[in-house]
C-alpha cells in the first residue's frame, strides 16, 4: 500500500495523483453520459431539417401527435420563379430575407439569426437558426457537461483532506514522541520509522537528546560528588563546634583557629564547585571579547608571586607573544591561574615554574612547565576527573582545578593536555590550545 512509503513527497504525490486520475475519469464518464443524453435534441433538429426540406406546397403544420416546427429554426427554399418571398418555408410566420450564399448573420424583427445558404440547381436553399437558441443550447450543454465535475468536487475535497491527514500521520507520531522527552525519558526517536524528509530533523533532535543526556548525567554525577565532598568538611566543622563548646576557656583561641580553617576550606571548595558549574554551562551566556594574552598572563603571574615566594618557587615567563583570543577575560584568568597554582603547589622548594604564550598556526598556545614530581602514567588519564587527586601528593586542594580548566577550554572550542616532561628534569607540561580571535 502506498501509504506505507517512507517518503511524504512520494506518498502525497501518489495519493493525490491517483485521486486526480480517478476524478478525471469519473468526470469524463459523466460528461459523456450527459452529452449523449443531449444528442436527442440534435437528432430532433436533424428531423426538423429533413422535414422542412421537401418539394411541393409550402410546409404545413404537423398533424396531431407529431412534432411542431420550431420557431427558432427555419428552412426556406426559393424556386427560379420566386420573388423576394420563398415558395416553400418551414414556418410561414418567419419571413426571413434572402441571405447571400455561405454563412452569414441577419437581423430580423430585433433578433439575430445565423444563416447558411446555397444554390441547388434552380432552387436556392436557406437554413437559419436564431442566435438566442444557439446560445441557450450552448449554455445547456456547458451546464450539463460541468455538472458531473461539480458533483465530484465535495468528494474531491473530502478525499484530499483524508489523504493529507493519513499521509502526515507520521509527523504526528514523531511530534507525540518528541513531546514525551524529558529529564526522566531521554530515549532517542526512531529514525528508521520516520519519513525520508523528516530524518535530518529527527537526527538533529536525537543529537540534542544525546547532548542533553550527557549534560543531565554530568549534573547528576556532579551533585552526587559535591554532596559526598561537602559531607566531610561539614562533619569536621560540626565536630570542631562541639569541641569548642566543651573546651576550657584557655583553648578557645586554638579551637577558633581550627574552625576558621575548616570554614575557609569549605568556602574554597564551594567556590570551586560553583566555578566548575559555571564553566560547564559554557561561554554562551558570558560576554566574550578579543582578549590579549600577554598582559593577562602577566597580571595572573603577579598575583601568584606571593604564593611562589612563600614556597621559594622561581615563577616567571619565558615567552609572551602578542596574541589574542575571543573569550571572557575572567575565564582566561581562571584557566591560567589554576594551572600555574597547581604547578606552584606541587613543585618542590627551589623549583622553577615557567609560563609561555605563543602562536601556532590559528591557535594560541599557553604552556605552564614545572619541575615537580610529575604524574604517574596510570593517573594521567584521570587528572581531569572531578575530585581526583594523584597518589603520593600531599598538597592541599579539592581536585577540581583541572576539571574547571578543561570545562572552560572546551566551552571556547579549545583543549587542555597534561604530559610529563621528557627533557631531563621531572615535572609536568600543561598545555592550553585556544583558537585565535
Amino acid at each position: 500500500m502506498f501509504f506505507a512509503a517512507h517518503s511524504l513527497h512520494r506518498r502525497l504525490s501518489i495519493a493525490i495523483g491517483t485521486l486526480a486520475v480517478l476524478v478525471g475519469v469519473l468526470g469524463a464518464l459523466g460528461t459523456f453520459l450527459v452529452v449523449r443524453s443531449l444528442a436527442s435534441e440534435f437528432n430532433a433538429s436533424l428531423r426538423d431539417a429533413a422535414a422542412h426540406v421537401q418539394t411541393g406546397a409550402p410546409h404545413r403544420a404537423a398533424e396531431a401527435g407529431q412534432r411542431k416546427p420550431s420557431e427558432d429554426f427555419v428552412v426556406q427554399i426559393w424556386s427560379a420563379d420566386d420573388g423576394a418571398a420563398p415558395s416553400r418555408t418551414s414556418n410561414a410566420a418567419l419571413a426571413l430575407p434572402r441571405a447571400p450564399s455561405g454563412f452569414s448573420s441577419i437581423d430580423y424583427d430585433g433578433e439575430a439569426w445565423d444563416v447558411f445558404a446555397l444554390a441547388a440547381g434552380d432552387e436556392y436553399i436557406q437554413v437559419a437558426e436564431s442566435r438566442s437558441m444557439r446560445n441557450r443550447n450552448a449554455l445547456r450543454v456547458a451546464f450539463w457537461s460541468l455538472l458531473p465535475v461539480l458533483a465530484l468536487l465535495p468528494l474531491l475535497v473530502l478525499t484530499i483532506a483524508v489523504t493529507v491527514r493519513v499521509s502526515l500521520r507520521p509527523l504526528e507520531r514523531v511530534g507525540r514522541r518528541a513531546a514525551k522527552v524529558d529529564l526522566h525519558d531521554l530515549k532517542p526517536l526512531e529514525v528508521a520509522q520516520a519519513p525520508v524528509e523528516l530524518r535530518p530533523f529527527v537526527e538533529s533532535i536525537n543529537r540534542m537528546i544525546e547532548r542533553l543526556s550527557v549534560l543531565v548525567n554530568a549534573e547528576r554525577a556532579f551533585i552526587a560528588d559535591a554532596a559526598h565532598e561537602l559531607r566531610s568538611p561539614i562533619s569536621a566543622m560540626q565536630l570542631q563546634i562541639d569541641n569548642l563548646r566543651a573546651a576550657p576557656p584557655e583553648q578557645y583561641a586554638e579551637r577558633f583557629d581550627e574552625l576558621r580553617r575548616g570554614v575557609a576550606r569549605t568556602g574554597s571548595l564551594v567556590s570551586q564547585l560553583l566555578g566548575l558549574a559555571r564553566a560547564e554551562i559554557g561561554s554562551v551566556e558570558r560576554a566574550a571579547d578579543d582578549v590579549p594574552l600577554r598582559p593577562l598572563v602577566s597580571d595572573v603571574l603577579a598575583d601568584l608571586l606571593p604564593l611562589a615566594d612563600a614556597r621559594r618557587i622561581d615563577l616567571g615567563a619565558e615567552r609572551l607573544d602578542e596574541v589574542s583570543v575571543r573569550a571572557a577575560a575572567t575565564d582566561l584568568r581562571v584557566l591560567v591561574r589554576n594551572l600555574a597554582d597547581n604547578a606552584i603547589r606541587y613543585a618542590h622548594e627551589g623549583a622553577r615554574v615557567d609560563v609561555t604564550v605563543r602562536r601556532e598556526g590559528q591557535l594560541a598556545i599557553i604552556e605552564v612547565i614545572d619541575e615537580g614530581p610529575g604524574i604517574a602514567s596510570a593517573d594521567l588519564p584521570r587528572v581531569f576527573d572531578r575530585f581526583f587527586r594523584a597518589a603520593g601528593h600531599d598538597a592541599p586542594g579539592s581536585g577540581l582545578g583541572l576539571a574547571i580548566v578543561q570545562a572552560l577550554a572546551q566551552s571556547y572550542r579549545g583543549r587542555v593536555t597534561l604530559e610529563n616532561r621528557r627533557d631531563g628534569p621531572t615535572g609536568v607540561i600543561a598545555r592550553i590550545e585556544l583558537p585565535l580571535s
